[in-house]
């Protein structure tokens, strides 16, 4: 039995205000019968045998294959009779077909990636083509974006089928605006995607906590059942793209995905805030003890040298501030600013503030160890500089989310000028001589890099450098010689108007 779905299908064209109000007092009703429910099964089968893969020992062989043949087996239960739905649906089943076995055959690490995203994208275009749902024809490069959005449409947008059809075979959803929440986790899945990479990357403890929760969940659950509580958290989202492929309608080739209202439906902004600040919050709850513990922290991840504590993860933590500091910037833009729903974007915008500035301070202190060992670099004071400024445009944005007219262009406009100027004159050659000369003498630091103050820094840093005596007389010599040689270039330049600065004359002297 093959129902008609009654409401409209996901991705449908924008209707009028009229038809939109006639449609939220009808409930939505969610069709299904009892081949569904046999495919809700399978597809929680499909999600455990996905968990088994995940949590398996290494890169999953044979897995793969048979996990495809689960997958087209519940897209066969569901089409009966109607098979491959044109002969393209046929053909793109062959190839979906051939790279699922090159993992079982062949182990090659390189083409294991590789073969895994040309597979499902693959998957994508074979199961819209099947289904028929596709507007553009395969031969066409914009069938690509559309048959992505339909796969993730399917994923996200209509998993509270499953609840229908479990509840009863004909289960009525009231009419929520499945289609916003939808976008909001579209946009959500790359952000959130990105910042944990980089978090990953940033902190060996966090990535070290993770692996160990996973272990410990199999410990407390039991390999088994925690494949099995994992398959039933993916059921809702495969059986709702099955659900869709079943009972969805063909689009309209040229038919708009998205609008800019969808876009900055406060409820959209709302999901990709609120998941961008779970990740957050959670990274800081798992270190808030490793942030500033220094030395201590090194204990707690094996293997973790004290320089590679100081120096890992800072660019990925300022990147992370940099991207947060975009984000708010362009919800204040296009969010609209109305309702509850705009509080709770305020709300979610100052958290993510806050724990963007929490996220540069743990950069600057790890920076700031690193430093305090092995001496400062023009590089690194640039970075200190360049923290203090993001600091300053995030209170600028802070000040952007409750206050709609606030000029933060103006703002970063003003401070980024300032700022230049203010870098070029506090003279950075040689505040960074005199900080490494003074962290010597003190013997704080057996490192001294006069190679690189001598001939990489300006002619500022040869007071400072010239403060420096070394325990061994060749070392001195060896250092006097080359401060000689830069101050007799700096009486070059001094010597010609062309090239005449203030810095070089005083050298000179």
């Amino acid at each position: 039995m093959e129902n008609v779905h009654s409401t409209p299908p996901f991705g449908a064209p924008q209707v009028s205000h009229t038809q939109k109000a006639e449609q939220t007092e009808k409930k939505r009703v969610l069709e299904s019968d009892g081949r569904d429910l046999l495919v809700l099964l399978l597809t929680w089968s499909a999600g455990t045998l996905f968990a088994a893969l995940l949590l398996g020992p290494g890169l999953p062989g044979l897995g793969v294959t048979l996990w495809v043949g689960l997958w087209y087996g519940s897209l066969f239960l569901l089409r009966g009779k109607r098979g491959f739905g044109s002969r393209a649906g046929f053909w793109f089943f062959l190839a979906v077909v051939a790279l699922a076995l090159t993992f079982s055959i062949w182990s090659n690490r390189w083409l294991w990636g590789w073969n895994l995203l040309f597979l499902l994208g693959l998957m994508a275009v074979q199961t819209v083509e099947m289904f028929g749902l596709g507007g553009y024809a395969w031969s066409r490069p914009a069938m690509l974006i559309e048959r992505g959005y339909l796969v993730l449409q399917g994923l996200l947008g209509a998993a509270p089928a499953a609840v229908a059809v479990v509840g009863s075979s004909t289960g009525k959803i009231g009419g929520k605006r499945w289609r916003v929440v939808l976008l909001g986790f579209i946009l959500a899945l790359p952000l959130t995607f990105l910042a944990a990479v980089l978090l990953f990357q940033a902190d060996e403890y966090f990535a070290y906590v993770m692996g160990r929760l996973a272990e410990r969940l199999g410990e407390i659950f039991g390999d088994a059942v925690l494949r099995l509580i994992i398959g039933l958290l993916l059921m809702p989202f495969l059986f709702g793209l099955c659900y869709t492929l079943r009972y969805g309608k063909k689009r309209k080739e040229g038919e708009r995905f998205l609008t800019l209202a969808e876009l900055a439906d406060p409820a959209v902004i709302v999901i990709v805030l609120g998941i961008m600040d779970l990740l957050y919050g959670f990274f800081l709850a798992v270190q808030s003890a490793a942030l500033f513990g220094g030395p201590d922290y090194l204990s707690r991840v094996p293997g973790l040298s004290y320089a590679e504590y100081a120096r890992s993860g800072f660019f990925q933590l300022v990147f992370v501030a940099a991207l947060n500091l975009a984000l708010v910037l362009a919800v204040c833009q296009f969010s609209k600013r109305e309702g509850g729903a705009w509080r709770a974007v305020q709300l979610l915008c100052s958290m993510m503030i806050a724990m963007s500035a929490v996220i540069l301070l743990s950069a600057a202190y790890r920076m700031t160890l690193y430093v305090q060992v092995y001496g400062l670099s023009f590089k690194r004071f640039l970075t200190y500089w360049g923290m203090v400024m993001l600091v300053i445009f995030l209170l600028a944005a802070a000040l952007k989310v409750w206050k709609q007219d606030f000029g933060f262009f103006k703002i970063l406009l003003t401070v980024s000028i300032v700022g230049w100027l203010a870098l070029n004159v506090c003279n950075v050659d040689r505040v960074v001589a005199e900080y490494n000369v003074v962290l010597y003498q003190r013997q704080e630091t057996a490192l001294l890099d006069m190679d690189y103050m001598v001939n990489s820094l300006s002619y500022d840093a040869l007071d400072a450098l010239e403060k420096v005596t070394f325990p061994r007389r060749a070392q001195n010599a060896k250092m006097e010689y080359a401060i000689r040689d830069r101050r007799d270039q700096a009486r070059e330049e001094a010597s010609h108007w062309q090239t005449w600065s203030l810095s070089a004359w005083l050298a000179s002297k």
